[in-house]
């Protein structure tokens, strides 16, 4: 296989911009070949930051993945399109990273796992970048070492900024509820500390709407907690919200037979303090793409190291699956107020 690896980038709004330009200068062994959106100011944005780059700029994504040359894709479109893209790059032998959820339906993602499997040439990975996130990395290291004996308990929350633009609400009424959409990054890291293969036996959420009222006609809510036991005893506890004044604030803790770890309890922008009259300030992270800036690139210099050199995925897709198994629970839960059971098997009862 060539030294580099030509991938393109399918959507080009906040997200694949960042892969579009990570890609482009921070990943060594990957080469930007091309981009697609339908939307004409993202057309727009490309022909000014990526064309004079010598990256080719599509309209259409089934001109784009004809690209003489291309070798795989990373799909940043809107969550709905996830699984007619990656169908469609597989069709072409394409490799695939694909932006959270690759689907919400647990069935049709069983599907995709079965035909990967006879489709052993062409790779699909799942893109939950905290876990390439070096503080994350780090944790997972420590606990594999032992450091805190075996791990018991996982808190974990992500808190977002309040947006009233009109943004959110019209993401949000596509995303798939609030443990989908972003629930689900945390309940990736469960798994990540407890174990890929681990079985959910029940699962219970509760939620309330505190500023985006418009979420009562789509079923969902602005601050959530959800609560996961599995078979061998151990549990979660997420928290999650969309309405926080400071910033983005995405923190996590183990609890282990012999000890605790924490990340990110303290959610600073930098290491800068301010001692004042309101006491000890500092700045929050904006967003989540503020905070894991750097975990993109290490996320795709994983995906591009393991399709060069030939290596596994550092994402198993049945990891994936459970993890959306246990996210459409607990949206199911705080819709319904009623627990989930799960039988032995990771199957709903």
């Amino acid at each position: 296989m060539s030294s580099k690896l030509n991938i393109g980038v399918v959507g080009i709004g906040r997200m694949g911009q960042r892969h579009a330009l990570n890609l482009l200068y921070r990943v060594p062994r990957a080469h930007l070949l091309c981009v697609c959106s339908p939307a004409l100011h993202e057309i727009e944005w490309a022909n000014q930051q990526l064309k004079p780059e010598g990256v080719q700029v599509f309209a259409d994504f089934e001109e784009m993945i004809r690209t003489p040359g291309l070798q795989a894709v990373v799909i940043a479109s809107s969550t709905n399109l996830h699984v007619m893209h990656t169908l469609a790059a597989m069709d072409r032998g394409l490799h695939v990273l694909c932006e959270k959820p690759v689907t919400t339906d647990a069935t049709v993602l069983e599907s995709i796992i079965d035909r990967t499997r006879k489709q052993p040439d062409t790779s699909l990975m799942v893109a939950f970048v905290r876990r390439f996130e070096k503080n994350y990395t780090d944790a997972r290291q420590k606990i594999q070492a032992g450091v805190i004996g075996k791990p018991l308990v996982i808190r974990s929350q992500g808190t977002e900024k309040l947006d009233k633009s009109g943004y959110f609400i019209e993401y949000a009424r596509v995303s798939g509820g609030i443990f989908l959409d972003t629930v689900i990054h945390d309940i990736d890291l469960t798994l990540s500390f407890f174990g890929d293969d681990m079985v959910p036996k029940s699962c219970y959420a509760t939620g309330l709407i505190s500023h985006h009222h418009e979420m009562t006609g789509f079923n969902d809510v602005d601050n959530s907690v959800g609560v996961v036991e599995f078979w061998d005893g151990r549990i979660a506890h997420y928290y999650h919200s969309r309405t926080t004044s400071h910033g983005y604030d995405n923190c996590t803790e183990i609890v282990g037979t012999d000890g605790k770890i924490g990340i990110n309890l303290i959610p600073t922008l930098n290491k800068v303090q301010v001692s004042c009259q309101d006491g000890i300030v500092c700045q929050a992270f904006p967003s989540w793409m503020d905070q894991y800036q750097d975990a993109f690139v290490a996320e795709m210099d994983a995906f591009t190291e393991a399709i060069l050199d030939e290596k596994e995925l550092p994402l198993r897709l049945e990891a994936a699956l459970t993890g959306l198994k246990i996210a459409q629970a607990l949206q199911d839960s705080v819709i319904s107020g009623k627990k989930v059971k799960f039988n032995e098997n990771g199957e709903r009862k």
